[in-house]
Order: structure tokens, then C-alpha cells, then sequence
């Protein structure tokens, strides 16, 4: 079978979206793919893949601009036809439409899209449920995305491809999981979330000042960090204030270096109220850490409570306060806690498998076309 033509079409991205893409387009098998990109220009020198790979501008950022929009549109119809691409491959609900109603009008054989999070209830949502019915095969990152984009989306059951996240083991390896740390009286911990009403941060601020209640007579010194950037910052730097955190919240922003960041705290915390499947997660079990996440979205998929990690009810800072002190003061159940993930995370969650199981999708797609 000759090469399959295969556009990746994502929208700005930051997270946990654009490392999915990166794996994809750095470990998809070269001779059986001819492998194109699609993004906005304006953020591609923060991307991580080949040189030889060729890229086209596609702004999908500004999604409630009609202009921006219909020139999107346009230049992607234009794409697929001269590139006669064979498969689109779509990320998010803003690549779901421009990229499904492109293919539709360009004539492109097989549409797929990957849904990273859950169907909400604005417009952009409704439209991509639609658009969506038109793709060939959808897939979700976690098994409770699944349940929802098809009660949600009115999508057929055998549409859905589920295929978890999975995290690169490499890079992270070579920051050392340090134990001894772990039991001294000063603790980390970190959240790392683009800093939006969805993950929650305000959450985790309201369950650190509840925590420091709680130890403010065990001789525990704490401190928090919080790793992202987004709208929010300025509104919950103002509510750090507001709680007396001034000096034991720590607003890192956007972080290139998070590993290393990662390495240097002793607990991550997912403080989200709607999450797909997190590749903070799983790169904090990888390496060795102590989780605390919501019991949202696929964050049950990996977190087994009290086995890989704690989960705790979303919205819930007294919860989450408590489940923070648990780990302070049962250091012994911690480690073992993130020893277990960890290895369930190299055995079940690594990149490698997540690309095999998408490439092992886009041939089938294909090899039935021909």
C-alpha cells in the first residue's frame, strides 16, 4: 500500500492537546505515512517535531470571529485538495468543525477527530456534535469521554475508538524520584493547570488555606506552587491574597522546564472539575509521585483510590484538604501509592502505545478505502 497523505489539523494549543499531537507527528511510521501539519504560525516555534515535516498556517484560535473563520475554511479546503490528502485528523471541537465541514466540501476520503475534553453546552459544542456525526471514526482519550460525546452528541457506539493518553518515560527518567526527601517537615505540592474556571485552582487555593489550618499546630512547613498560565491569573493571584497564602503560593506561570519543577515537589494535586485523561498525571506517576486528583472525567481511569493515588469529589476543598494531610502524615501509604501508579503507568500509558493503537486506527481506515 502505497504512503497514507495524513493532515493533523489543531488549534493553539497548550498542554496536554499539543504533546498528543507532538507524539503523533515525531513517532507515526514514516514510510507507511506522509505526515502534513496544520496550526496556527504564531505559536510554531514552541513546537517539537521534525524539520522535514511540512506545516501549513490554519489559525483555529479565534474561534468567534467570522472572518478569521471563513479564511481558515477556505485555506483548508485549498490544502486538502492540492495536498490530496487521504485522512484528516482533527484535534478538539474548533478543528472538529473547520476541519469535518473542509473534508466535506474538499472531498477528503476518511475524517477523524480526537475529542481531548468533554461536550459542554455552548454553541461551539452543539455545532461540533454535528459536525462530528459526519466523521468516519471519533476518538476519545478515556472511556468516560466516550459515554458522554455519545448520550451528549447523539454519536453511534461504533464510531468511537477509546485510546488513552499516553506519556514519554524517557525524558523523565533521568529526574531521580528522591524518597528521603519525602520525610522531612517541609512538603510541596504542586498543581499544574492552564489557569481557567475548568481546573479548578481556586479550589486548591481554598483547600491550602484550609490545610494550613489544619497543621498550624504539627510543626509542618508548606508551600504550593501553582505551573500555568491563563485568564485567571490575576483573579486568583488576588484570591491567594485573599486567603493569606501571600507567602506560600507560588504563581510559576508557563514553565518549559515543568520536570525539573515536578521533580522538586513531593505531591501533585489535579484540582480539576472537568478533566479528559491528564498527561500531568500520568507524568507525575511516572516519576514516582504521589497524586491527588477529582474524581472527574478519566481521572478515575488511572487514579485508583487509595491503590494508585486519591481521588477526591470535584468542587470539594475541605475533601481535598483532607486527602493533602493524609499524604503529609502517612508518607509510608504515599510511597506505595506512587510506586503502584508508576508501575501501572510504564505497563499501560506510554506514548508508544497510544501512537501504535492511533496508527493502528488509520491504517484500518485506510486499507478499507482501498
Amino acid at each position: 500500500m502505497p504512503k497514507i497523505k495524513l493532515l493533523e489539523l489543531v488549534r493553539d494549543a497548550e498542554g496536554g492537546m499539543k504533546r498528543h499531537v507532538e507524539y503523533l507527528i515525531q513517532d507515526l511510521d514514516k514510510n507507511k505515512f506522509d505526515v502534513i501539519l496544520a496550526l496556527s504560525a504564531d505559536n510554531l516555534d514552541t513546537w517539537n517535531f521534525e524539520k522535514s515535516i511540512k506545516v501549513f498556517n490554519v489559525k483555529l484560535g479565534d474561534r468567534y470571529n467570522p472572518l478569521v473563520i471563513s479564511k481558515s475554511f477556505v485555506k483548508l479546503v485549498q490544502i486538502l485538495k492540492n495536498e490530496h490528502v487521504e485522512i484528516i485528523h482533527a484535534h478538539g471541537l474548533a478543528g472538529a468543525i473547520i476541519g469535518t465541514a473542509a473534508s466535506l466540501v474538499a472531498g477528503t476520503p476518511i475524517i477523524l477527530t480526537t475529542v481531548h475534553n468533554f461536550p459542554k453546552k455552548d454553541l461551539i459544542s452543539r455545532v461540533a456534535g454535528y459536525f462530528l456525526r459526519y466523521n468516519h471514526k471519533i476518538i476519545t482519550v478515556s472511556q468516560r469521554m466516550a459515554e458522554v460525546v455519545i448520550k451528549s452528541w447523539g454519536i453511534p457506539p461504533e464510531k468511537i475508538e477509546v485510546i488513552h493518553n499516553g506519556i514519554d518515560p524517557n525524558p523523565i527518567a533521568k529526574y531521580k524520584r528522591d524518597i528521603d526527601k519525602y520525610q522531612k517537615k517541609t512538603f510541596s505540592f504542586l498543581n499544574i493547570a492552564r489557569l481557567i474556571p475548568d481546573k479548578g485552582v481556586d479550589i486548591f487555593l481554598k483547600a491550602c488555606a484550609l490545610l494550613l489550618d489544619k497543621l498550624s499546630s504539627d510543626g509542618f512547613e508548606v508551600v504550593f506552587r501553582i505551573a500555568g498560565s491563563g485568564p485567571m491569573e490575576k483573579e486568583l493571584k488576588a484570591f491567594a491574597r485573599e486567603l493569606g497564602l501571600r507567602d506560600k503560593v507560588f504563581f510559576l506561570g508557563f514553565c518549559p522546564d515543568i520536570y525539573r519543577i515536578m521533580s522538586n515537589s513531593d505531591v501533585l494535586v489535579l484540582s480539576s472539575r472537568s478533566e479528559g485523561l491528564s498527561l500531568s498525571l500520568l507524568e507525575a506517576m511516572a516519576m514516582g509521585k504521589p497524586v491527588i486528583a477529582t474524581d472527574v472525567g478519566g481521572n478515575p481511569e488511572i487514579v485508583k483510590h487509595g491503590i494508585t493515588g486519591i481521588l477526591v469529589p470535584p468542587a470539594d476543598p475541605n475533601a481535598l484538604a483532607d486527602a493533602m494531610e493524609y499524604l503529609i502524615k502517612n508518607p509510608g501509604a504515599a510511597q506505595k501509592m506512587a510506586m503502584t501508579a508508576r508501575q501501572m503507568v510504564m505497563e499501560r500509558f506510554t506514548h508508544v502505545q497510544m501512537v501504535n493503537a492511533v496508527q493502528n486506527l488509520l491504517i484500518d481506515l485506510a486499507s478499507k478505502r482501498h
